[in-house]
């Protein structure tokens, strides 16, 4: 008897065991939400804010961690040093050929087009983790009035901002016409005709000029200020035409603002810590290593170290060219000389005249 016992309760437990194991997993599967994610809650407060921030800026450097490559550096030496002719792609021809036909204008080739399209993402992914952080902020500012501090919710609507307008001008630098989307916009399929982008970045601008500290927040030197704000603003009115707009707000960031001349030119390009962040800094991108991949420590500048002869053992790009050289010499006197002469094109002496 007490071995039937046993059997029967054996069996009952084990039966019991299933039908429970069946119930948790048919009700789980479908009501658990999904593991390694957050939801609302979890980010409705001033750290899940603030994180979502730091998300928006991380976009500046959209590299191959979240699925850009070298045309989404922060720098933007593909799109602005090479395509302008003040360097050189650099490296072997094998090695990223799409550069090169970026330097020779060949926008048809399939190369080009996918350091286009990683450019376009990296823009609009930085676009929308702004208007994301925008959105979180509003949302738990209704629902939990005194989580955030009033300096603290001006200082992140105000970053965000500042952000959104960067991410939309990048866009527009490549492209024109371009959709602007906003924290409202809940349909995608935005369109760009009639759409005027730079009067929404300006606009962007001014609200954070008008919400931004003169100095970074919490003392966070990678953060953006009024003054980073208003320095970007006449960039943007001198891209746009508006030269008189432009003068005006750049002669008063000049006279008032907290920037200086570097007392050597070498120390605005430099790795020496102790030269970072100089006075000439009016916003920089601030990268730690962490990830063994260097995928944090401003991944999209890897490739212009020294070549395979260097310590570091690359790579050989973004190579200063000589029409750079040329623009930077001087005479006598010191002065800048402009050299237009074909013949003198390539004979200028680097370590002569450049000043």
């Amino acid at each position: 008897m007490k071995a039937l016992y046993r059997s029967r309760l054996l069996f009952g437990t084990a039966l019991s065991i299933v039908v429970a194991g069946a119930t948790y997993a048919c009700s789980d599967f479908l009501e658990t939400p999904p593991q390694g994610t957050l939801d609302e809650n979890t980010l409705a407060n001033l750290a899940g804010v603030e994180g979502t921030l730091i998300a928006a800026y991380r976009a500046l450097d959209y590299n191959n961690g979240v699925g850009g490559a070298w045309g989404t550096a922060a720098s933007n030496w593909v799109w602005g040093s090479v395509t302008s002719d003040d360097a050189y792609k650099g490296s072997e021809a094998s090695d990223q050929p799409a550069i090169t036909d970026i330097e020779l204008y060949n926008w048809a080739t399939g190369a080009a087009d996918g350091y286009l399209n990683d450019k376009w993402r990296g823009s609009y992914e930085g676009v929308v983790r702004s208007n994301a952080t925008i959105r979180l902020l509003n949302s738990v500012v209704a629902e939990k009035p005194d989580e955030i501090s009033q300096a603290d919710q001006d200082g992140i609507r105000g970053e965000a901002l500042f952000l959104r307008a960067f991410f939309h001008l990048e866009a527009w630098k490549m492209w024109g016409n371009i959709p602007y989307y906003t924290e409202d916009d809940t349909d995608f399929r935005e369109t760009n005709v009639g759409v005027d982008a730079i009067t929404n970045i300006l606009s962007d601008l001014d609200e954070a000029i008008g919400l931004l500290p003169a100095t970074p927040r919490n003392g966070d030197v990678g953060r953006a200020t009024s003054w980073t704000a208003k320095a970007f603003k006449g960039k943007v009115q001198v891209y746009d035409g508006d030269y008189a707009g432009g003068l005006t707000t750049l002669a008063d960031v000049r006279g008032n603002g907290p920037y200086a001349l570097e007392q050597d030119f070498s120390r605005v390009w430099t790795g020496f810590q102790n030269y970072s962040n100089g006075p000439e800094t009016i916003f920089a991108y601030q990268a730690s290593q962490g990830e063994p991949n260097g995928n944090n420590a401003n991944y999209g500048e890897r490739l212009n170290f020294p070549h395979s002869g260097s310590p570091f053992g690359c790579c050989g790009f973004h190579q200063p060219s000589q029409n750079l050289v040329n623009f930077f010499a001087v005479d006598a006197a010191g002065l800048p000389t402009a050299i237009t002469s074909a013949a003198s094109w390539n004979t200028t002496s680097r370590e002569r005249r450049l000043r």
